[in-house]
């Protein structure tokens, strides 16, 4: 099947927003109705990327708006140690990932719940957040109190990563896209530090090869610092 195809699909995947951002009422929809396709049952590659250079060291880890676990179970993995609170706004998303954190056998040490990004936050206590394709969906209106929750979630020194769509991905379907320029603003707007930004891949079951996207590290502390 196609990309155009796949993406023309309202059922499963909407169209590019503006910056109204996406509807939560969509994720609900397309969690009921169909198999999402950004659930792909793999963490992200970006993820796994993080893994590997030692970025979720530090914990607890906040995972903001962690779908049906994937990710937040292969960090788990690669640390035994790590607490982890995962949580996502869509009820058969957290109960998805519930399920598979107790087949994985971390579920003494990941909880999975449901909370609506938008207004609840954790408490300020964690080395780590993880945005794996959420900062995204949020309107223009919504963005900066939701990195407001995510700077907030970090104790001084903390570590946030984020994987958000490129204006470099023009395939259909998808969520916003973000420019360089626009991201780094938002980011820096909310008191965190830019550590390093890259070209990346967000994989999907409608884009072959991955959408284009950005992986961000930075930092809960002063001003930013230039990254060029």
């Amino acid at each position: 099947m196609t990309d155009e195809r796949r993406s023309s699909n309202p059922g499963r995947i909407p169209p590019p927003p503006g910056a109204e951002g996406v509807p939560h009422e969509v994720f609900h929809d397309v969690y009921r109705r169909s198999k999402a396709l950004w659930v792909t049952g793999r963490p992200q590659p970006a993820v796994l990327t993080a893994i590997e250079r030692g970025w979720f060291l530090e914990g607890p880890l906040f995972d903001a708006g962690c779908g049906t676990g994937e990710n937040a179970i292969a960090i788990a993995e690669a640390h035994p140690t790590l607490e982890i609170l995962a949580v996502d706004a869509v009820p058969e998303a957290v109960e998805g990932a519930a399920v598979a954190g107790r087949k994985a056998g971390v579920d003494d040490r990941v909880r999975f719940e449901v909370a609506d990004l938008r207004t609840d936050g954790p408490s300020p206590e964690h080395g780590c957040v993880l945005d794996a394709g959420v900062m995204h969906v949020f309107s223009d209106v919504d963005r900066p109190g939701y990195l407001q929750i995510v700077h907030d979630a970090l104790r001084p020194g903390g570590t946030a990563i984020f994987i958000v769509f490129s204006t470099e991905e023009t395939r259909p379907g998808g969520p916003r896209r973000l420019a360089r320029d626009e991201l780094v603003s938002a980011i820096e707007a909310a008191g965190l530090r830019i550590d390093s930004i890259e070209k990346t891949r967000y994989e999907t079951l409608g884009h072959d090869g991955g959408a284009r996207s950005w992986l961000v590290r930075a930092f809960r502390g002063p001003a930013a610092v230039d990254v060029g």
